[in-house]
């Protein structure tokens, strides 16, 4: 008998997340009955499986086990790795692109999907999700989780520390080649990209969004007109990057 094995995917807001998990579905993996984008969910929403404990998280890939749950996606915050790494039955896994060019992608995201009411960058920096907020990996990695907290060196040296307990740390500029390593040879059609979804163009049409629609249809991406603030504000996520990138 083949032995168990769950995959977790740590997903990183607009970083290629959706790709990998559609991937994982074509390829057989079994999702937990309840799931947002992979997600596990109960009767209130995500699970916060980033606030359980050892033995509760331990707990929990024993349900997995016991129901066949093959694949486990967290995109909300990040769980105790450390716990997750020591178990055989899991395969840690993420996928990471460059740090200024996801920003951008999520703000364009957000503002053509109507996610965010900031219509610029310096309104979107201070909104309180995670993915918003500067130094967003280090945030996950380190399980910063509250975007009011400062990230200090020491957080960037915990998330370089935690991202070598993973089994598969994929960049997304390089293609996903890695993986076919996982047996998912399978290609996956669905490509999450913000523009090209004629589902945002029904939805912006909907909205009386004209101005919003037009901009969507020419393709127009928004870029914050000092990107040197914006990656001051990123630098420890730009040093991970290139830790990453130099592995």
């Amino acid at each position: 008998m083949q032995a168990y094995r769950l995959v977790w995917f740590q997903h990183l807001h607009k970083a290629a997340g959706t790709y990998v998990i559609r991937r994982a579905i074509a390829n057989g993996e079994r999702l937990f009955p309840v799931n947002e984008n992979g997600n596990p969910c109960d009767e209130n929403g995500p699970i916060p499986l980033w606030d359980m404990t050892a033995g509760d998280l331990t707990k929990f890939i024993d349900t997995c086990e016991e129901t066949g749950v093959t694949f486990v996606a967290t995109e909300w915050g990040a769980p105790d790795f450390t716990t997750l790494s020591k178990d055989p039955r899991v395969c840690l896994i993420t996928c990471i692109r460059d740090p200024i060019n996801r920003f951008i992608s999520n703000f364009n995201f957000d503002y053509y999907w109507l996610w965010s009411k900031s219509t610029n960058y310096k309104q979107y920096l201070m909104e309180k999700e995670i993915y918003t907020s500067p130094e967003y990996y280090t945030r996950i990695f380190s399980r910063n989780h509250t975007p009011s907290d400062p990230v200090t060196e020491n957080h960037f040296k915990i998330a370089k520390e935690n991202i070598l307990l993973f089994d598969k740390i994929i960049i997304a500029e390089t293609g996903m080649n890695d993986l076919d390593e996982l047996g998912w040879i399978n290609e996956s059609d669905t490509k999450h990209t913000t523009f090209g979804d004629r589902w945002a163009i029904l939805f912006l049409l909907k909205k009386l969004r004209f101005w919003r629609l037009i901009q969507y249809i020419r393709a127009v991406k928004h870029k914050p007109r000092d990107q040197a603030t914006i990656e001051k504000l990123n630098k420890f996520d730009i040093q991970f990057y290139d830790f990453l990138r130099n592995l």
